[in-house]
């Protein structure tokens, strides 16, 4: 990929960090706490690093996105001028559709990025379906939303968008008892949990049989999978099956297929890592790109390892996964090349970017909220 011309590099480096359906999922423009599970020592630089970064970068009013990951990382407290973050996002950018001739609430996806990812950040930062907020003068509360995403939500396994779904698995199972899981949509289709459970670990089986196969052969891969294309190379999907086996969904055989899954994903720390390794370093960028491609790289570095602290937290904390001790040796491994990628973007004006690259911009603050929220996931502060 030598001599690669400045477009091509930016299309290929944005991918890498983004996923390939980057470019669809952001916007346009615009106590009773514990210790964080899983979080090595190398890590406590990296969380002092990202404190400031988020509370000055993922306060943007004109920004849903942004804010909503701040949200994400600091919890259902994290405010914007002294309003609370999530009555402002309820107020500027919920909107109103009419189904049958009921309405329905929802956020639409040039502000959320994907189906239900606001109303899952706020159940999961521990925001009570009671909570209250207003929307054009009308008194609503999050249980509200709970119910209209509950109605506009349909499912057709040959249609649906497979990388559209990790965010409603959280929401859905986090409201959903396992025992009354079925109900009917604004458009009277019969909807049953447990079948979209099943439909995301099949996908997610689907999606890494060669990742599987390289793993039981012992050799790293020499090409992506195709869970690499998901957002966050599949990230959210294995935390949103994660969820609904830690809320009860599936019983014994999806939490062994989970298992298996966990075990992939710890290879992938450094299966994805020598492949991102080989991308930049086989990559020359464009002269005058260079800042932007170190940035990009560690972007790439941070969202995959950030967003699998994630992942590890959440299991170890809900007791869905012990790691062996070699696994242990790859997740502390994983954590100094995560601290590296943050410490590499300390002290950058993320603002110079929301002007000259936005994709940027928002791959490195959201990107920053996730990692923040791998390494600190403390129940009642931000995890509910």
């Amino acid at each position: 990929m030598r001599g690669i011309s400045r477009r091509r590099f930016l299309q290929a480096a944005s991918a890498w960090a983004g996923g390939i359906v980057l470019s669809g999922a952001l916007p346009k423009a615009a106590t009773g706490a514990q210790p964080a599970a899983l979080l090595p020592s190398t890590l406590d630089g990296a969380r002092r690093i990202l404190t400031p970064l988020i509370n000055t970068y993922a306060r943007l009013e004109d920004d849903a996105w942004t804010l909503m990951h701040g949200v994400r990382a600091m919890g259902p407290d994290f405010s914007i001028k002294g309003e609370n973050a999530v009555d402002f996002l309820c107020l500027r950018f919920l909107k109103q559709k009419t189904v049958a001739g009921k309405a329905y609430l929802y956020m639409p996806a040039e502000h959320e990025g994907h189906s239900n990812a606001f109303l899952k950040t706020v159940l999961e930062a521990g925001v009570s379906p009671s909570h209250p907020f207003k929307l054009d003068g009308r008194r609503y509360a999050i249980g509200d939303l709970v119910g209209s995403a509950k109605g506009l939500f349909a499912f057709d396994p040959k249609t649906i968008d497979r990388d559209d779904l990790a965010w409603t698995l959280i929401a859905f199972s986090l409201q959903t008892p396992p025992s009354h899981d079925t109900w009917t949509n604004a458009y009277s289709q019969r909807i049953r949990f447990a079948d979209v459970v099943r439909f995301g670990f099949d996908t997610l089986d689907e999606t890494t049989k060669r990742f599987r196969r390289a793993k039981e052969q012992g050799v790293m891969p020499d090409a992506n999978d195709e869970i690499a294309g998901f957002t966050c190379g599949g990230t959210h999907l294995v935390y949103g099956l994660a969820s609904c086996v830690a809320n009860g969904h599936g019983g014994g055989d999806l939490r062994r297929r989970l298992k298996d899954h966990l075990d992939l994903h710890i290879w992938r720390l450094q299966a994805d890592g020598h492949l991102m390794e080989r991308f930049y370093r086989q990559s020359l960028p464009p002269p005058g790109l260079e800042r932007i491609y170190d940035l990009f790289f560690r972007d790439a570095v941070m969202k995959f390892y950030g967003h699998s602290f994630e992942i590890l937290s959440y299991v170890k904390r809900q007791r869905l996964f012990t790691p062996t001790a070699d696994q242990a040796h790859e997740i502390e491994r994983a954590a100094k090349t995560l601290a590296e990628a943050v410490k590499g973007i300390e002290g950058v004006d993320l603002f110079e970017f929301r002007q000259t690259n936005l994709r940027l911009f928002h791959l490195l603050v959201g990107d920053s909220c996730h990692a923040y929220h791998g390494i600190h996931m403390a129940p009642g502060v931000n995890q509910v």
